[in-house]
């Protein structure tokens, strides 16, 4: 195994420790008083919902300042800046140089995500980074966030906020008792319909405008040089270029729980399927996606994600004594008659619902005591080996297999 790997038992040993200090409520003394300092990276949807729910939580009584804000379209940057009072920078390495920075928050396109959160992590600042922590197409991307990370000794988080929610550390707690017996299989879906505009390419607000308001080279950045297309910026997850579709934007809410609550980490082997059935409008990426993994030794599981049908699967995970479904106030556990007839119907209440704001308060709460959050970096990097997998499957049209020893993923 290679040095900036984790094994399972390591990631196990990880999660317990952060369980137990949550659960002890670990503070760092007086300078929990102290406010951490965020710039905000990227101002459109997801960083402007950002801003608000530190908004919130400061009125709340969080210390949290907002002191920079960044963004390449003007017009975004400006509301931003004026919203929070933070410095409004058009270029994301000026807000890095700014020393009252502490830590940042990267909302921007996928493309973009390991650049800036390897700067940031060098900068000495903590990150806070949208999912999919990196760009589907390079696996060394999401290995190198890791290697920043261990080497200036910060904290990362990546934005998916249902890892706030306890009922995945209870769930975990009840597998590794053996409530469930060895794993067999796990599944979730993510399924949407609709007029959803962030994947519409005829999506514009009329008003952007390259080297008038908008920086479009910047934007592109190590992306393909392209022509000035609305599209392209404003349902950016359509497009290869910058994101995987269904595929980075909707698993991770749903397959980085998995991992976490049954202790996997790199898959075995991963094949994917699905097509651009129903839209016909420009986008580049399917409007269904299935992914099938498979992890060492069990379990398999199995991800659907739509855009043009909202019909889901449950969620659940199954074992050969018991299948836990994951549904109402947390999980009923339902024994296997055939391999466990004594066994009793168990419910399980989560007493902490997963939200943006819990999930900024385990951000802020690891940047003061230097723990690792609930969804870091290492989770963040075995998630983004199965995604990188399933798309690049999908792509090829082959079984993707990976290289434990390497850290490296090729066809079968």
């Amino acid at each position: 195994m290679q040095p900036d790997s984790m094994d399972r038992r390591d990631f196990l040993r990880i999660s317990a420790a952060g369980v137990t200090a949550l659960a002890s409520g670990v503070s760092g003394g007086a300078e929990d008083t102290k406010p951490v300092r965020v710039g905000g990276i990227g101002c459109g949807g997801m960083g402007s919902a950002h801003l608000r729910t530190l908004a919130g939580l400061k009125a709340a009584g969080e210390a949290v300042d907002v002191v920079g804000v960044c963004d390449v379209y003007q017009p975004r940057l400006e509301r931003a800046a004026k919203s929070t009072g933070g410095r409004p920078h058009g270029n994301y390495k000026q807000l890095l140089a700014d020393p009252d920075v502490d830590a940042v928050f990267i909302a921007t396109p996928d493309h973009w995500h390991a650049r800036i959160a390897c700067d940031a992590l060098d900068a000495g600042k903590d990150v806070y980074c949208e999912k999919p922590m990196t760009y589907w197409r390079d696996l060394g991307q999401a290995k190198e966030i890791v290697k920043a990370v261990r080497r200036n000794g910060r904290v990362l988080q990546v934005g998916t906020q249902g890892m706030a929610d306890d009922i995945w550390e209870l769930a975990a707690a009840r597998i590794q008792e053996g409530a469930l017996g060895g794993l067999l299989q796990a599944q979730a879906s993510d399924m949407r319909n609709g007029q959803l505009g962030v994947y519409s390419p005829l999506s514009s607000d009329g008003q952007a405008k390259p080297e008038v308001n908008l920086d479009w080279e910047a934007w592109l950045g190590p992306a393909p040089r392209r022509p000035w297309q609305p599209g392209r910026f404003f349902a950016f997850r359509s497009f290869w270029d910058y994101s995987g579709g269904v595929a980075t934007d909707f698993f991770p809410h749903i397959l980085t729980p998995l991992v976490r609550t049954m202790g996997l980490a790199f898959p075995h082997r991963v094949t994917a399927s699905g097509g651009l059935y129903q839209w016909d409008d420009g986008r580049e990426v399917p409007d269904i996606f299935s992914l099938m993994i498979e992890y060492p030794g069990g379990p398999s599981v199995m991800l659907v994600g739509s855009v043009s049908n909202d019909t889901p699967i449950p969620m659940m995970i199954r074992g050969k004594k018991a299948s836990l479904f994951f549904q109402g106030p947390g999980a009923v556990l339902e024994p296997q008659q055939a391999t466990n007839p004594a066994g009793a119907r168990e419910e399980i209440v989560r007493t902490r619902s997963g939200s943006g704001e819990e999930h900024w308060k385990d951000f802020l709460r690891c940047v003061r005591t230097r723990e690792k959050p609930r969804s870091n970096e290492v989770l963040g990097y075995h998630v983004m080996t199965a995604l990188h997998m399933g798309v690049t499957s999908y792509h090829t049209g082959r079984t993707m297999e990976f290289d434990p020893d390497q850290e490296l993923a090729r066809p079968v």
